[in-house]
């Protein structure tokens, strides 16, 4: 072996055989020492880039996290001698703290039920900055709200999150039509809400609903079904105020609907202007959300041959369950004041799942939802349907 290999075999050596120094952790505890660490101290975390939640949590045992242009509504507490617990409308999580005595400033909590640890550093006394290093989860954390806080808030009527909200439909048909009963329909929704925010407890929401008909049988003048293919429906659309009242859980709104004569094909749409008023109420619970919309139409111009009067609207409820799942419906009805006593109602029962969850730090909701059709037009109407959603929660522009 010449000098320089061996010279070279020394320094591999040494280089393998240099000591691994780990973090040296210790636990942070007392609960004097964990109620003056908590108190009015502020925790920020950068969900995406250009988004950051901040977490301001007071000495009285209160706090708040705001993200995605809603406050999350919190309280704390210190539990024995080394735990504090943070408690949401929704959930209760606790956690214990340790210093890392290698690194001043830096540290970790540790979720006591899910062993989950979230490294922070504190750069002041104030604000505790979370480390970029740790990903916000769906279980939320110091700075940041859990997906089980964001699906509750999504299904309060007036939320302040922005959502794009994508609905694909399946519709299978029936009635006294011949072949009615194979017929359907496969149609997608693009429905973008972003309130915009009158006070802390209202907001004006302004709601178009831009329909895709991607196929749909209907009736044609030789008694059968034609389908066109890819088209656009109606497009429908609202302004709605809604207030919530906190000391009785209730949200309550007002305001207009319309639709728009933008089908491409006659068979699929009105050919004329609607517009009419709308009503929400919903009591807001810790378990979920009961509740109802209310809408009617009247036809203000197009088409003359025939007048529209049509009351219409959806009924919702919600159950929340643990880490972002809900069972819910949210049905739309229908009924035509100007149609005969056999073909006026279409009203369905629903029954669903969604399931909210936090993908590189932005929050998604998706849902299912079988509809059954207890009444529907007697000559031609859905009789059961699918109801597949997509919503990711978006930040507000304003």
């Amino acid at each position: 072996m010449n000098h320089r290999m061996a010279f070279s075999l020394f320094l591999v050596t040494v280089w393998v055989a240099q000591p691994v120094y780990a973090d040296n952790w210790k636990s942070y505890a007392g609960a004097q020492t964990l109620r003056e660490f908590v108190s009015d101290a502020t925790a920020e975390i950068d969900l995406r880039p250009g988004v950051t939640a901040v977490g301001d949590y007071f000495a009285d045992g209160t706090a708040k996290i705001e993200a995605w242009g809603e406050t999350f509504e919190r309280t704390w507490e210190i539990v024995g001698e080394d735990r504090v617990c943070y408690s949401s409308f929704t959930e209760r999580n606790c956690y214990t703290y340790e210093r890392n005595l290698d690194v001043p400033g830096e540290y970790r909590a540790r979720n006591v039920e899910t062993g989950k640890l979230t490294v922070f550093r504190i750069t002041s006394t104030n604000p505790l900055v979370i480390s970029r290093v740790t990903a916000p989860g769906s279980e939320g954390g110091l700075g940041s709200p859990s997906a089980q806080d964001i699906a509750a808030q999504l299904s309060d009527p007036n939320t302040s999150l922005g959502t794009m909200n994508m609905l694909f439909d399946y519709v299978a048909f029936d009635g006294d039509l011949p072949r009615a009963d194979s017929q359907s329909a496969l149609r997608g929704t693009f429905q973008p809400s972003l309130p915009y925010a009158l006070s802390e407890t209202t907001n004006l929401f302004v709601r178009p609903a831009i329909p895709v008909i991607f196929s749909q049988d209907v009736p044609n003048m030789g008694g059968g079904f034609d389908s066109e293919g890819i088209d656009l429906g109606d497009i429908s659309f609202d302004a709605l105020v809604a207030k919530t009242l906190p000391s009785i859980g209730t949200v309550l709104g007002g305001g207009i609907v319309g639709t728009l004569p933008t089908a491409t094909e006659d068979a699929l749409g009105l050919d004329q202007w609607l517009l009419g008023p709308e009503v929400i109420g919903a009591l807001v619970r810790k378990w979920g959300v009961l509740g109802a919309l209310v809408t009617h139409q009247w036809d203000v111009a197009g088409e003359d041959d025939f007048s529209t009067s049509i009351t219409g609207g959806q009924f919702f409820y919600v159950f929340n369950m643990q880490d972002g799942w809900q069972i819910n419906g949210s049905p739309v009805f229908s009924y035509n004041h100007k149609a005969d006593s056999n073909n006026d109602l279409t009203l369905p029962v629903a029954i669903g799942v969604s399931k909210t969850t936090i993908i590189n730090g932005r929050p998604w909701k998706f849902g299912l939802q079988y509809w059954h059709y207890v009444e529907s037009p007697d000559l031609y109407g859905p009789d059961w349907q699918i109801r597949f959603n997509v919503s990711p929660v978006v930040a507000l522009p304003w």
